[in-house]
């Protein structure tokens, strides 16, 4: 239940992540500065698409990851985990928005699908400011720390950021690890710009 009228208007996207069926993958939430396209050959048609989930320029600039995040095609070989946006907004969108304008998180929660996938409340997000021709620091996010240990619901876990918003903007790094078969949503909540 929101207290106010501006919290119950905050806006909020929300995407659901399903892991490999075999191997943990780290997952790039935000590839920064760094550029995640690449032409790939779909398996069936022959044809060339575009991908946006080619990780191999944030892998020679130092951020290790499997994959960059983007809505999920079934044609694209270098998506092992699948991202689906819930509701409107669409996870490139998303993408576009920390580029062009930047985001101001006040809110993340992370629900777990099923018992099983709660395996990944064992691991942290991976922050860091990306520059040209130097890796800058890390921060992390460790999820164990804001599991609430007399909730009867663990399959949920809220990293509140009040007083201490999370500022997405386009050189932001951000990635998780997922491990295999995991299925999970993650909720961000947004304060209004400065401007507006």
């Amino acid at each position: 239940m929101f207290d106010t009228l501006r919290e119950a208007l905050r806006a909020q996207v929300t995407f659901n992540f399903v892991g490999d069926n075999n191997n943990a993958k780290k997952l790039c939430l935000l590839p920064g500065l760094y550029s995640a396209m690449k032409f790939v050959q779909d398996g069936t048609s022959k044809a060339a698409t575009l991908s946006f989930s080619d990780p191999t320029d944030l892998n020679n600039a130092g951020y290790a990851c499997d994959q960059v995040a983007d809505d999920y095609n079934a044609n694209d070989p270098g998506q092992y985990v699948q991202v689906n946006s819930v509701g409107r907004t669409k996870y490139r969108d998303f993408l576009n928005a920390v580029q062009r304008v930047g985001l101001r998180v006040s809110q993340i929660v992370i629900q777990a699908a099923n018992a099983a996938s709660q395996s990944f409340y064992n691991t942290e997000i991976e922050i860091a400011k990306t520059a040209l021709g130097a890796k800058g620091g890390t921060d992390f996010i460790t999820l164990q720390q804001y599991v609430n240990v007399n909730a009867y619901d663990r399959s949920k876990i809220t990293i509140d950021l009040s007083g201490q918003t999370l500022d997405l903007t386009p050189e932001v790094f951000m990635a998780i690890t997922v491990p295999a078969q995991a299925q999970f949503s993650i909720q961000f909540t947004f304060e209004p710009s400065a401007a507006a």
